[in-house]
């Protein structure tokens, strides 16, 4: 059992490079940046900023705080993605590159 553990991290641990690139970062900035919106959003309804009254301000902030909430969904897949594909291609070509030799 703590060697599936071991590996586990071992495989995060060399996927982390991978996300420590700059289109990931930016990427994972601007997923951020939209799930921080969309809390603000929530936040800013439920303390009572809003009047109750003004539902099509209520209706717009909510459906504005979920489109973002989708959008850093999507983003995050996105990262994931490409990070995955990024290692399994590299750890494909350096199997290959040792199997030529």
């Amino acid at each position: 059992m703590a060697n599936c553990f071991e590996k586990r991290n071992r495989f995060q641990q060399e996927r982390e490079k991978y996300y420590r690139e700059k289109t990931n970062t930016r990427l994972k900035y601007a997923a951020l940046i939209l799930i921080g919106v969309s809390i603000i959003l929530m936040l800013t309804m439920a303390i009572g900023f809003v009047d109750l009254n003004n539902t099509s301000a209520i209706l717009f902030m909510r459906g504005c705080a979920g489109l973002f909430a989708l959008i850093f969904v999507v983003l995050v897949a996105i990262i994931v993605y490409r990070v995955n594909v990024s290692y399994f291609s590299d750890k494909v070509r350096s199997k290959q590159d040792t199997s030529d030799e």
